[in-house]
């Protein structure tokens, strides 16, 4: 049998190898994230955990009996994640359940793979990503309550399976806006952010429209971004591509989060350093590193672990109580302007 090793343990749980070493070494994490990692790490069989790690898993085993929160992911590395994860896992085992998470392959376009993998403890399940309706649906067949946060665009099957919770993007991402072309005397902008990808980041589009609306600003068409060429996600890659192919080098780039943004400020450092620093950027979601070198990057701040509580608290419900019906539910945000 192949030996368990730490990367096994972070691609399983689609966090950093650094992340997971820190974890399990009593690095700096938080409380949450360690013990995700910890009992992913006994769960797969990993032998270099410590006595007392081990036996801490074992106790919670031992307390919590009342079934297991399943949550579906695809995997993206991200602090926005990780965080989201800690919440997740803080909150299930305060409810005396179990977490598992598993991060569905992109090749299980149908759900087959994932519904013969649902074990029979599993009591809900939590979609952390945006899946397909014909995923869902086939999830759905388990009966199960399930919870998802965010949602494709149109997200009538969606309604109709489960909750959905969303951060609030077209208020806070049109105050955004509205601070930079009044404060900063912006008038020529990009925009990068897959815009059809889920409801929450099409809000934050429309959001960024309003303002510019709002504000009498006639946006050049040919730099808005809203569709990833792989019709996925924005990686650095794509990033890199489009500022490289950018005919000038607009006022402000509003991107669709903090990860995004970062991208955007490494593309431009490549392109033009002189103009990486007096750009301005917007993010969203309040999770770059301290250290980062464009300190000065506008964003959203959301209260991811609460978010990840707010998860769990919805498909719990659903447990107790299933004749519930179900709702939509966006939480609120904060523009740090």
């Amino acid at each position: 049998m192949k030996k368990v090793t730490i990367q096994d343990i972070a691609a399983e749980m689609g966090l950093s190898r650094n992340t997971v070493a820190k974890a399990l070494n009593g690095g700096l994490v938080s409380p949450q994230t360690r013990h995700a990692v910890v009992q992913k790490a006994w769960q797969m069989g990993y032998t270099k955990l410590d006595d007392k790690l081990v036996e801490e898993v074992k106790s919670t085993y031992r307390r919590a009996n009342t079934g297991t929160i399943l949550v579906l992911f695809n995997h993206m590395e991200s602090a926005f994640w990780t965080r989201a994860l800690a919440g997740i896992s803080n909150a299930v085992n305060d409810e005396g359940y179990r977490m598992q998470l598993h991060v569905v392959d992109e090749k299980d376009k149908d759900g087959e793979i994932t519904g013969r993998l649902i074990a029979e403890d599993v009591k809900g399940i939590i979609f952390l990503s945006v899946f397909s309706v014909k995923f869902v649906k086939a999830i759905g067949r388990k009966k199960l309550p399930m919870t998802f946060f965010n949602s494709p665009v149109n997200a009538q099957e969606y309604i109709k399976l489960g909750d959905v919770i969303n951060v609030e993007g077209f208020y806070s991402m049109s105050a955004l806006t509205e601070y930079v072309i009044k404060q900063k005397g912006c008038s020529r902008f990009a925009y990068i952010g897959f815009a059809e990808g889920s409801r929450m980041i099409q809000a934050r589009y429309l959001g960024f429209l309003n303002a510019c609306t709002q504000n009498h600003i006639q946006l050049d068409e040919q730099m808005q971004y809203t569709r990833p060429a792989n019709n996925l996600s924005f990686s650095y890659a794509m990033v890199e591509e489009v500022v490289k192919d950018m005919s000038y080098i607009p006022d402000a780039i509003i991107c669709e989060d903090d990860d995004v943004a970062k991208n955007v400020s490494l593309a431009l450092l490549q392109r033009d350093s002189q103009a990486a620093k007096r750009m301005v950027i917007t993010g969203f979601n309040n999770t770059l590193e301290a250290d980062f070198f464009k300190s000065d990057i506008l964003t959203v701040n959301v209260r991811i672990e609460e978010m990840g509580r707010r998860l769990v608290k919805s498909v719990i419900d659903k447990v107790k109580c299933p004749t519930m019906d179900v709702s939509f539910t966006t939480i609120a945000t904060y523009p740090k302007i």
